[in-house]
């Protein structure tokens, strides 16, 4: 599966990423308000906030979840926390929150590197990259924000890094059309249930790469199934134009970030059922 035109590179799961305290996490009907999902973010908080004002969010009421990929490429993205607690942004883990996770447990950190990026950060910075592989491909999937916040605020960056360890794999929403399904690129099953066993096993890293990084789906239509056992499945990931559908499928990254062409999807949960039927037609 080609993903050079985004100019990213695959980090490979480690074991201690199973390491969160629920893979899958299930939320109730919301009784008092509206639910709403969010595409790739990428640090665009500004982007965001405008959009959620133009609904009307009431974080009081209302609920926002998020199909991951929240930080990143985006000039915003060190404000991340702040965005989660101003709007209650409840999100699945992306691959780039897990490429965060993967710098801070295995790169070369020491005292020295950091003192070096606090004195001269452009020569620390190019010499870290070259000396250590996980650097390089954390700064090349646009993660070089969270290097220098390591270096010049540790405490506020392990406050990253503790948040996006808790970020389960999937999440679950009851709605009053049925179970919705959110997760980052694509489910590992046909059945929603399956798929929700396995990642509750935490027994195979290639089944949370297919959720993490998989475009099958969307880059050639090598997969168009219908997933059975949920109302839709909404995804993100492989950025796209406008929302589309496939099989029970909604992929709502819609570019936020790539500023040429891209805006950032706010989809209300509640206007799913309507889509699906349109696509069926």
């Amino acid at each position: 599966m080609s993903e050079h035109h985004l100019r990213f590179r695959r980090i490979n799961l480690h074991a201690s990423d199973t390491d969160l305290l629920h893979p899958v996490r299930r939320y109730a009907r919301n009784t008092r308000g509206r639910d709403f999902v969010v595409g790739d973010i990428h640090g665009c908080f500004s982007m965001l906030d405008a959009a959620l004002a133009a609904r009307g969010f009431d974080p009081a009421r209302d609920r926002l979840f998020s199909v991951g990929d929240l930080i990143d490429r985006g000039a915003e993205s060190p404000a991340v926390l702040d965005a989660v607690q101003r709007h209650g942004i409840r999100a699945v883990r992306g691959n780039h929150e897990q490429g965060i996770l993967d710098w801070a447990r295995r790169a070369d950190i020491d005292p020295a590197r950091v003192e070096a990026m606090r004195a001269n950060p452009k020569q620390a910075l190019a010499e870290w990259m070259h000396c250590d592989g996980h650097t390089s491909q954390l700064i090349y999937n646009g993660g070089q924000w969270f290097i220098e916040l390591y270096c010049e605020r540790p405490d506020k960056a392990r406050d990253i890094e503790r948040y996006f360890s808790a970020l389960p794999y999937a999440i679950e929403v009851e709605t009053e059309h049925g179970l919705i399904g959110i997760v980052h690129a694509e489910l590992p099953a046909t059945h929603w249930p399956d798929g929700m066993a396995v990642l509750r096993a935490r027994r195979s890293s290639r089944v949370r790469e297919i959720v993490l990084w998989d475009r099958d789906r969307w880059q050639g239509g090598r997969v168009t199934a219908h997933i059975g056992g949920v109302c839709a499945v909404v995804v993100g990931h492989t950025p796209l134009r406008e929302v589309r559908v496939r099989g029970n499928v909604i992929n709502i990254d819609t570019g936020a970030v790539f500023r040429w062409y891209g805006n950032l999807t706010v989809l209300d949960l509640a206007d799913i059922p309507a889509m699906l039927a349109q696509e069926e037609d």
